[in-house]
C-alpha cells in the first residue's frame, strides 16, 4: 500500500513523492463533543482521512497531525455556551497561538520545497477561512514564494449538497465510512451522562452539540459516507491539479529562516490584527458586524 504520511515515510520515499507530486495537505481539526453518538475527534480524524485517500490517488503527502484548533474565543465559549456540557473537554488553544502555528506549517512547507499546499480543517468557526486567507497572503507578500496556497475549511471540497450542521448527516456519515467503530447511532435519545443541573444547550444544539432532532428522519449509513468522501477527493485532486498548474518557479527564491517568519508574523499582529474575525467583540459577532479587512496595500504592504 503506498504510503501518503509524512511522518512514516523513509527518506528516499519522502523525497520520491516530492519528485512526483510536490503538494502538501494539512489537515486540522478539535477534539470536542458531536452529539453523544460520535467520538470527539470526528472534525480531525475524517478531515485527515480524506487527504490521505486524495494523496493516494493523486498524489502528494499528508503532514503531521495537528489536532488542536480554537474553541474558547474572547466573545463567545462555544462549549460552555452552546453546547451547556458544564465542562470543557476540547484540544482548545487561543485563537493566536493557533494562527502563529500555521505561519510556521506554511513556512516549514515553502522551506522543504513543496510547490502547493492545502491548508483544510475540519473545524469551522466563524469565518475562520478569511482569517487565514490574510495570513497566507501576507506570508506570501513578504517572502515572494512562488508556493501556491489553498485555505479554508474542508466543506468546500464537498459538491453534492449541502454540508449539514455539526454532527449532523453529512459529518456521522462520513466518520461511519472512515471508522465505524467510532459512531454508535444506539446512543442517540440515551440519558445524557453530564446531569442536568449543569448541561444547557441552546435552541438548536441539545447538551452533547449536536443538531436536535437529528436521527428522527434520515439516519447515516457508511455507504453515504463512502460517497461523500469519493466526492470530496476528487474535488481535492482537482484543487492540487491547479495550484501545481499556476506554480511558477522562481530561480534562486529561498524561503525565510524561522526568525524572518517571526517578523512576519509580527507584522500580521501590528497591521491586521484587528480585522481577525476570530478576535472580534461579542457585540460584533452577536449582530454579525465585523472589522472590514481593506487589503495589504491599503495598510501598507
Amino acid at each position: 500500500m503506498k504510503k501518503t504520511a509524512w511522518l512514516t515515510m523513509f527518506p528516499h520515499e519522502f523525497h520520491r513523492e516530492m519528485e512526483k507530486a510536490p503538494v502538501c495537505y494539512m489537515p486540522y481539526g478539535l477534539i470536542e463533543p458531536h452529539g453523544v453518538y460520535n467520538a470527539l475527534g470526528l472534525d480531525f480524524l475524517e478531515c485527515e482521512a480524506v487527504m490521505h485517500d486524495a494523496a493516494a490517488r493523486h498524489g502528494g503527502i499528508v503532514a503531521p497531525p495537528f489536532a488542536w484548533h480554537i474553541q474558547e474565543q474572547q466573545y463567545y465559549d462555544w462549549e460552555m455556551d452552546c453546547c451547556g456540557m458544564g465542562m470543557s473537554i476540547s484540544s482548545s488553544i487561543p485563537e493566536e497561538l493557533f494562527l502563529h502555528n500555521v505561519i510556521h506549517h506554511i513556512r516549514n512547507f515553502d522551506a522543504k520545497g513543496f510547490r502547493a499546499a492545502i491548508l483544510a480543517s475540519g473545524h469551522f468557526l466563524c469565518d475562520m477561512t478569511a482569517d487565514l486567507t490574510m495570513l497566507a497572503e501576507l506570508y506570501l507578500r513578504r517572502t515572494g514564494s512562488p508556493m501556491q496556497i489553498s485555505v479554508g475549511t474542508y466543506d468546500r471540497f464537498y459538491s453534492e449538497g449541502e454540508f449539514d450542521d455539526h454532527a449532523g448527516l453529512v459529518e456521522t456519515a462520513l466518520l461511519m465510512h472512515y471508522r465505524p467503530d467510532l459512531v454508535d447511532l444506539s446512543l442517540i435519545g440515551k440519558p445524557l451522562a453530564v446531569p442536568a443541573s449543569i448541561a444547557g444547550g441552546s435552541g438548536a444544539y441539545d447538551p452533547y452539540c449536536a443538531p436536535k432532532g437529528f436521527g428522527s428522519g434520515v439516519l447515516p449509513t457508511a455507504e453515504m459516507g463512502r460517497s461523500i468522501a469519493e466526492n470530496m477527493v476528487e474535488n481535492l485532486g482537482k484543487e492540487k491539479m491547479r495550484l501545481l498548474e499556476a506554480y511558477r518557479e522562481k530561480p534562486g527564491y529561498r524561503a525565510p529562516s524561522v526568525l524572518d517568519t517571526e517578523d512576519i508574523w509580527q507584522r500580521f499582529r501590528k497591521l491586521g490584527g484587528r480585522y481577525l474575525t476570530l478576535t472580534a467583540t461579542r457585540r460584533e459577532a452577536e449582530n454579525g458586524v465585523f472589522p472590514i479587512f481593506p487589503g495589504w496595500e491599503e495598510l501598507g504592504e
